[in-house]
């Protein structure tokens, strides 16, 4: 407990004035004996004890309102935690009290031993545990603050600036919200504070005044990514408790959606229980309960390169409010135009290429609050494509209206199959350029085959990719040309086969050159215990764009493996990207060679089933070849440069751009959307390393060769970062500690949080209530005194 004006205390001398009066007030009366009163002093002897009483009680309660009185004026203060031990401690305290009246009073009435006896027993217990209970909560108590309210503070400001800060209500964003309130609270400091804002840059220290703080809380925008802010209350808590300041306060400012409250800090309640008592954590809701929102999920194209002239068709879910009366709503796909003169600043902005509408959709949700709109865009041009889906409702949250795609369309280059089988090369050609299947005619056509036997001499200069199925021994002059294309940047797939059975001297073997490792031989396994399959291992490898799924969800077991190539090991910077299961042998893997990239796969792929030889494994042959299709076809794409990577980003993902110098400019001027600003970027070793970005949109990138050429990529909100679902009084317990913070909703609630916090409970209110009642009852205690003093005085 502390005072807030300590001297008043000194006001404690005044009960004495009672007393003192009590005291020397009272004459002693002369004796005159009167034998006409002989009767009555019996009777005045059995009254006086009684009316001494009367008069100890009397003064009891002056001396109790004086005293009262005094520690109220001096604004006696606790802190908030142990308020509840202050009260049940007077409550006893007051028992205790009218329990000792009560023996006193009993022996003063000469009541029987059994009734004072009692009440004084009881007393004395409830005493006893009124001093072990002040002790105990004096002992383990906090401390209370400093009373001395000019003090500076050591103050951090945590803002969640997620997107669903950007919703607008009352012609004000939630962010504006939190400035607002983040620059009142500042001005309550006292100017000599230290504070620090947290809202996603790096800071080492509360370097900064009042005054400067708030003029950087006025910089804060919106991120398109949802903000972790239970690492940034750990950071304010390490910073507020390494300054030396006594008063240490942090500041929450957030609308509480779940998105910003994800990432687990397990020990952070315990960390905050420990410096409770020291730091003050304060959480401001500046959310509300009743939203509206119109949402456009995640766009999912089918494809995220297309030949020139091909068609995306791209996937996207709407959602309505849960209350909203409208059954319909428009979805637009909108392309802009390639123009490599564009995008330039011109008086202070940026002028962009144009935009036209080139699918719309209007969506009849029936009923439902979600509905899957599918939207295509076709006949792409050359260059980079740029698409914007628009939803044509307005709402509080705008920032999950738009979604943005950047769709490659390239002049693809043709791939080569080399295969002894017509049939397996007429498979691959097909998987490569499905719209042919390998046949001639009509235009050129994407995917050529030939004969091993004239493979040395085809020109390979004109092919992105070269696919060797189940290849035999090579010569030397052809395994010389199949290097010489890798190295200079294009794609080779070996698949391996049986062939190679008959090839001696595997480790001498000029096909060597090209293989990950030293091959050893076959594993050969049971054909009735189908125990081996593949098993994916670098499951992010861009081979696997094209399963649809993750590689790990599909059932690779049910397609058994009963041989497969084995290496005596794996050179040097080979990739695993696939594995056999029982752990003979690796069945892809990728490695690099010069600009170019190398694909060896161990087993035959595809694999029919065929008369005269044992199957290799059953990827093929079996009532579901989709898998095996599926990482054909991203082997191909990824060696052939069309791969499923894409040029789609989400906020804060590192963007990263393959830059081949033989195609593309070694320097770019990069535009980002909206802004007047130019920035130039290189590419090193064939790849633009961007960084990443927290806005959202779609950005370019123009560069110069013989010609201009410009590129682009698009950055998107996830989806799930803008559910406005909030976070309940029960998950905020857990994440945070019960009782470790303090939560309020609008300025007044602020002021008597930090208030109560900052200088403890003031028993001001409590005390004033305890003078006021002993003021009534010594008045009706006087009031009866003097009246029974009176009435008997005429008696008399």
């Amino acid at each position: 407990m502390s005072f807030l004006h300590l001297s008043l205390l000194a006001g404690l001398a005044a009960v004495a004035v009672p007393i003192m009066l009590h005291f020397f007030g009272q004459k002693q009366p002369q004796l005159i004996d009167f034998p006409a009163l002989r009767f009555v002093r019996e009777t005045s002897r059995e009254q006086s004890s009684s009316w001494r009483l009367r008069h100890v009680l009397l003064l009891l309660l002056r001396v109790l309102l004086l005293a009262a009185l005094a520690i109220a004026l001096a604004r006696p203060r606790v802190h908030s935690a142990v308020l509840g031990s202050v009260l049940g401690i007077s409550a006893l305290g007051l028992l205790a009290t009218l329990a000792s009246l009560i023996a006193v009073v009993g022996l003063v009435s000469r009541r029987p031993i059994s009734v004072w006896g009692t009440a004084a027993g009881v007393a004395i217990g409830l005493w006893l545990l009124v001093g072990a209970w002040g002790v105990r909560t004096l002992a383990t108590g906090p401390a209370v603050p400093s009373s001395d309210q000019s003090a500076p503070v050591a103050a951090a400001l945590i803002v969640d600036n997620g997107p669903t800060m950007d919703y607008r209500a009352a012609g004000q964003s939630r962010l504006e919200e939190a400035q607002a309130m983040g620059e009142w609270i500042l001005d309550q400091l006292p100017a000599d504070s230290r504070v620090g804002v947290v809202a996603g840059a790096p800071i080492g220290s509360l370097g900064l005044d009042p005054s400067s703080a708030q003029t950087q809380l006025g910089l804060i925008i919106p991120r398109g990514q949802h903000v972790d802010l239970l690492t940034r209350i750990r950071t304010a808590l390490d910073l507020v408790v390494a300054n030396e300041l006594e008063r240490k306060e942090v500041y929450v400012l957030t609308d509480l959606m779940s998105s910003s409250w994800t990432a687990a800090q397990a020990d952070l309640p315990d960390l905050l229980k420990e410096y409770s008592e020291e730091v003050l954590l304060q959480v401001i809701d500046l959310g509300k309960v009743t939203v509206t929102n119109w949402h456009l999920g995640d766009a999912e194209p089918d494809f995220k390169t297309v030949p020139v002239g091909g068609n995306v068709t791209i996937d996207v879910t709407v959602r309505r409010p849960a209350d909203s009366k409208d059954e319909t709503a428009t979805v637009e796909l909108l392309r802009q135009a390639i123009d490599p003169r564009l995008p330039v600043i011109r008086d202070g902005e940026q002028v962009t290429a144009t935009a036209e509408v080139v699918d719309r959709r209007v969506v009849d949700f029936g009923g439902s609050d979600t509905v899957d709109v599918q939207l295509i865009a076709r006949d792409l041009p050359e260059g980079t494509n740029n698409l914007t889906i628009r939803l044509d409702k307005s709402d509080p949250l705008s920032i999950d209206n738009s979604r943005f795609l950047s769709i490659p369309a390239y002049a693809q280059r043709p791939s080569l199959v080399v295969a002894t089988d017509p049939g397996i090369a007429f498979i691959l050609q097909a998987i490569i350029d499905p719209s042919r299947g390998g046949a001639s005619g009509g235009s050129v056509s994407l995917a050529e085959q030939t004969q091993y036997v004239q493979l040395a001499d085809v020109g390979l200069d004109k092919f992105a990719l070269v696919c060797l199925y189940d290849p035999p021994a090579l010569s030397p002059r052809a395994v010389q040309k199949l290097e010489e294309h890798v190295r200079g940047g294009g794609g080779l797939m070996l698949i391996l086969g049986p062939q190679l059975e008959s090839v001696a001297g595997l480790a001498t073997n000029p096909l060597r050159k090209l293989l990950p490792g030293v091959l050893t031989g076959p594993a050969l396994r049971n054909e009735t215990e189908r125990k081996a399959f593949l098993e994916p291992v670098a499951i992010s490898h861009p081979v696997f764009g094209e399963l649809g799924e993750s590689p790990n969800d599909i059932l690779w077991n049910l397609f058994p493996i009963y041989r497969n190539w084995t290496f005596e090991s794996l050179d040097d910077g080979v990739q695993l990207l696939m594995e056999v299961s029982d752990g003979q042998g690796p069945a892809l893997t990728s490695h690099s060679l010069g600009r170019g990239q190398i694909l060896t796969l161990t087993t035959p792929l595809p694999e029919p089933e065929v008369r005269g030889r044992p199957l290799w494994n059953l990827l093929w042959a079996n009532d579901d070849p989709v898998p095996a299709f599926g990482l054909l076809l991203g082997a191909f794409r990824t060696l052939s440069g069309t791969s499923q990577t894409g040029f789609d980003y989400q906020v804060g993902q590192a963007v990263q751009l393959e830059n081949d110098p033989s195609h593309w400019p070694a320097q770019y001027t990069l535009y980002a959307p909206g802004r007047d600003v130019e920035q130039r970027v290189r590419a090193d070793q064939g790849r633009l390393e961007l960084g990443s970005f927290d806005q959202m949109g779609i950005y370019a990138l123009r560069g110069q060769r013989t010609e201009p050429i410009v590129r682009g990529f698009s950055i998107n909100v996830p989806a799930e970062d803008t559910q406005l679902e909030r976070l309940s009084p029960q998950q905020l317990d857990e994440l945070l500690g019960a009782g470790n913070y303090r939560l309020a909703r609008n300025r007044d609630e602020v002021e008597s949080s930090v208030g109560q916090a900052r200088f403890g409970r003031e028993l001001y209110p409590l005390l004033m209530a305890l003078v006021a009642t002993l003021f009534l009852a010594e008045q009706a205690m006087s009031n009866r005194f003097y009246k029974l003093k009176f009435t008997r005085a005429r008696s008399v």
